[in-house]
């Protein structure tokens, strides 16, 4: 809460700068900067721990990854125009991702059935605004989809993006003001580090593009504005410009989180500072919960339905797969979205698996899926690729996972799964308010856990009913529209 509160004044203090706003070390943006890593690595005295800044490479890395960034957006630009959007439409704001594009068509991964229903009776249109410029964005262009899908940089013309380089490289660079103290140590200097790689690494560049993309969708006045909501720094973009205006802003929390992702958790500062959309709709009452308890919002917190979640259903609750009593020797591990864990992660499996006859699939995230395609793994260490022939409990004993949502499905799926706990510094809990059996491991228990397989001992059963409840508040069916976008 110290930590929480902290950032929260340093965003304070320099409040009415889009710089901050824009800032993902003031967003509290974890998951990117790993600030509050460095912070306990020199209360503990581990200073060769901390992140070290070169300043010079710093500087030519940033003039290279600058020049590199326009030519990608001009180019993009170029390739993708939008020349108008319809009068009082529903823009949703949306991620380019992998999975964006299944067999040569296009489909949002994140809002799905809700975009058609929405387009029965009013103008939508959907922006993908991509991860990064290659080759999911080349496939975009190539795949099939309806019209009203855009990639929002299409709205900006050349001088447009001029324009954001220009006011990203005169105002985005952020200098404290004052001495900021963590359990009476003064931690300026990593404040100050972590500001200055959100600006020379780009970090805060994707907030100054939205403003701008922003500034462009005002102009047509629409309805609704739905994004899918982090509360990240380049959200603020859009929350600054719809500011007293017509536009209703709606944030959608997709996908589970962790206590890690601190960007969830505003403060009491934050609650009559920060920006918020008009209202938040969650996957489900668990998170609903947990965004109230432990976030200060001053806003609607509301539960809406699991748009991603579109497993198949009976008279109206989720089916429930039953777990196998076969032991098949088999271990599936799905990696979170934070690729500096992957090394340690798969280093522990190979201590602990290696030579032994159980086989061990590797789920990696599909954002870094080409990233570890050349690691070296043991003979019984395999990539996991998706088999839509097999079902989950039909091939694995367990799942294990730290920081994702994968091992709240493959629960559902018939299948045990365990929490990976190694990571000293965060608290990446997925599986809240979980009671049914005791769901972490460490590396310790991994050897247990290995014994018992080889030997035909492990328990892969688990309360059907139990698991139907949980998976009910965890995740709520989606209905259908109702009163939120009339």
């Amino acid at each position: 809460m110290e930590y929480n509160e902290l950032l929260s004044q340093v965003a304070l203090d320099h409040k009415g700068e889009f710089s901050a706003l824009a800032s993902p070390t003031l967003n509290k943006q974890e998951t990117v900067t790993f600030l509050y890593k460095d912070v306990v690595n020199q209360l503990n005295g581990h200073t060769r721990k901390i992140t070290k800044i070169n300043p010079v490479r710093l500087r030519l890395e940033f003039i290279a990854r600058l020049g590199l960034m326009i030519f990608r957006l001009v180019k993009t630009s170029l390739q993708f125009r939008v020349k108008t959007l319809p009068k009082k439409c529903v823009y949703i704001r949306t991620w380019l991702v992998p999975r964006s594009i299944q067999n040569g068509i296009v489909r949002d991964d994140y809002f799905r059935q809700l975009i058609n229903d929405l387009s029965k009776n009013q103008s939508v249109i959907v922006g993908f605004h991509p991860l990064d410029y290659g080759e999911t964005l080349k496939k975009f262009k190539g795949s099939q989809k309806p019209k009203n899908f855009i990639i929002p940089i299409g709205l900006l013309s050349i001088l447009d993006i001029i324009k954001v380089l220009v006011n990203y490289i005169s105002s985005a660079k952020i200098k404290l003001k004052n001495e900021y103290f963590f359990k009476g140590n003064e931690i300026s200097v990593l404040i100050n580090d972590s500001l200055k790689m959100d600006y020379y690494k780009l970090r805060s560049f994707q907030a100054y593009l939205e403003l701008e993309i922003a500034k462009k969708i005002k102009l047509f006045s629409p309805r609704i504005f739905l994004y899918i909501f982090e509360n990240q720094a380049w959200e603020n973009a859009y929350l600054s410009i719809f500011k007293k205006t017509e536009t209703k802003t709606i944030g959608y929390q997709s996908s589970g989180f962790s206590f890690r992702f601190l960007n969830f958790f505003p403060s009491k500062i934050d609650c009559e500072n920060a920006l918020y959309p008009d209202k938040i709709l969650t996957v489900g009452d668990n998170f609903t919960k947990v965004l109230i308890e432990f976030g200060e919002y001053p806003i609607p917190v509301e539960t809406f339905g699991a748009l991603r979640f579109d497993f198949p259903t009976v008279n109206g609750n989720y089916i429930i797969e039953e777990p196998t009593s076969k032991i098949f020797k088999r271990v599936l591990y799905a990696f979170p979205v934070h690729f500096y864990q992957y090394q340690q992660i798969i280093q522990d499996l190979i201590d602990v698996f290696q030579s032994t006859e159980i086989e061990v699939h590797l789920k990696y995230h599909p954002l870094f899926q080409s990233s570890v395609n050349n690691i070296q793994l043991p003979s019984n260490f395999k990539v996991w690729s998706q088999d839509n022939n097999k079902k989950l409990n039909e091939t694995y004993d367990v799942v294990l996972f730290n920081d994702n949502s994968f091992g709240i499905e493959s629960i559902f799926m018939g299948v045990k799964s365990f929490e990976y706990v190694f990571d000293k510094y965060y608290d990446e809990t997925r599986l809240i308010c979980f009671d049914i059996y005791n769901a972490q491991l460490d590396k310790n228990k991994l050897f247990i856990l290995k014994e018992q397989i080889i030997f035909d001992k492990f328990d892969k059963t688990y309360s059907n009913e139990l698991v139907k409840n949980y998976i009910s508040n965890i995740y709520t069916r989606y209905k259908g529209l109702d009163e939120y976008f009339i």
